[in-house]
């Protein structure tokens, strides 16, 4: 019970600095640029949350992430409405447009990412939130971080 609660946590705190990670790998994806990928985690100095390890993870340990993750981006969210200095068209803005038209639960949200690796066992190295980009956002926008156009899907 100890080390789900300590994961848990980690996981959270982990998420904060996924924000910023998670605008650089979709703006670069979105781009069609490769230049960040599998070398990110050496890139920014810590490992980044793939379906290896999600496939791994307790179902409460999953919730906490995308729980940690979203929190991060409301708080964002509410800081931009307080600063409109602060708005812009970002990660965290583009999160809260297309989450507000799916209206997941975080276990539909789990769910989507389960379904996805299980489907594409050859995309387990891709990032868990590029999988929720694509699941749970992208579908829900008409174009995509600072009003670049959203590439074709694949």
């Amino acid at each position: 019970m100890r080390k789900a609660k300590v994961a848990r946590n980690l996981v959270v705190a982990v998420a904060v600095v996924v924000i910023v990670i998670s605008s650089i790998y979709v703006m670069a994806a979105e781009s069609g640029k490769v230049a960040i990928g599998k070398d990110l985690g050496k890139t920014i100095g810590m490992p980044i949350l793939t379906g290896e390890l999600w496939q791994k993870m307790e179902g409460d340990a999953k919730v906490a992430f995308i729980w940690g993750l979203w929190h991060t981006v409301a708080v964002e969210h509410f800081l931009m409405d307080k600063y409109p200095d602060l708005k812009k068209d970002n990660f965290s803005s583009k999160v809260i447009e297309g989450s507000e038209k799916s209206a997941l639960t975080m276990n539909q949200m789990v769910a989507l990412v389960d379904q996805y690796y299980q489907a594409n066992p050859d995309h387990i190295d891709k990032p868990v939130v590029g999988v929720l980009w694509h699941t749970v956002v992208r579908p829900n926008i008409t174009t995509g971080i600072a009003g670049r156009p959203l590439k074709p899907e694949n």
